[in-house]
């Protein structure tokens, strides 16, 4: 939500959206959520007023916190999977970049280098060693530099880097085409020697119709729909959790707990302030 209010609606600032949270996160247990627990990340400490654009500092204290779980927790894209498809219902929690934002690397990689959390990037891969921007980009106001091929190397050569398909121009939900998935899949073949195994969709939109030519090319399909992962998830329907610059640090623990009680409850009031005019 951006903050702004039209004329005879209140403003919905991120102070109130914080205080909001940490109301809601009280209602969550302290068990961890079955299944796969996919976050969605975009931009750290990209500077942008974007309720996706994470303060470094947030994710430090992210990270930290994840870092706590037990042995096993965090896992890749692939381990995540593996559990799913062999019917366990182990807790896990999956970090997930989308787009290919170069501060990811400047700000989030340091981090995750030094306590060893892998992760996933949905890389749009055109973009790469250019500018970041499109419509309802979290850098559309001024455009914001990509990851270069020499980052990604850096990243994917630990280990813990996942790189993933995400359409090679950031193509919309309905323009979504074979081309744009093959494109992508081979230049990330090209420049870092292995074939994308997993995408995501364009803000996050299930496009129905290449459900045949995903299955035939990726191992999972991540949606923006909230949810966690159990067996007998579609594959290609992956739900996710997305993770926002006003949430504070027992909003996001409430995100690997539990039913997604203060995550579906913060969903309703956005929805109700969009019913009322407020921006979001």
């Amino acid at each position: 939500m951006s903050g702004t209010a039209v004329p005879g609606t209140a403003p919905v600032t991120g102070g109130i959206r914080a205080q909001v949270k940490r109301q809601l996160a009280r209602r969550v247990g302290s068990s961890p959520g079955e299944g796969a627990t996919v976050l969605i990340y975009h931009r750290v400490g990209g500077g942008s007023p974007d309720e996706l654009d994470v303060s470094t500092a947030d994710f430090a204290a992210q990270a930290d916190l994840l870092a706590a779980l037990p042995p096993g927790r965090v896992v890749s894209l692939d381990e995540a999977t593996d559990r799913i498809e062999a019917g366990r219902r182990t807790p896990g929690v999956v970090l997930t970049f989308d787009d290919g934002f170069a501060d990811v690397f400047e700000n989030a990689w340091p981090l995750l280098r030094e306590r060893r959390l892998p992760f996933t990037v949905y890389l749009a891969s055109g973009h790469v060693g250019g500018e970041m921007r499109w419509e309802g980009s979290t850098a559309k106001a001024a455009g914001a530099p990509a990851l270069s091929w020499e980052q990604l190397r850096e990243m994917t050569a630990s280990g813990l880097c996942t790189v993933a398909n995400h359409t090679r121009t950031h193509a919309r939900p309905e323009l979504l085409t074979t081309a744009e998935l093959d494109a992508c899949n081979d230049e990330v073949e090209e420049h870092l020697g292995v074939r994308p195994s997993h995408y995501a969709y364009t803000w996050g939109v299930p496009v129905p119709h290449m459900e045949p030519a995903l299955r035939a090319r990726f191992r999972t399909a991540a949606t923006g729909e909230v949810g966690r992962n159990a067996p007998g998830v579609d594959p290609v329907r992956l739900r996710r959790v997305p993770v926002r610059r006003t949430d504070p640090i027992d909003f996001f623990r409430a995100k690997l707990h539990g039913r997604l009680i203060p995550e579906r409850a913060y969903a309703r009031i956005v929805a109700t302030a969009k019913a009322v005019g407020a921006r979001a």
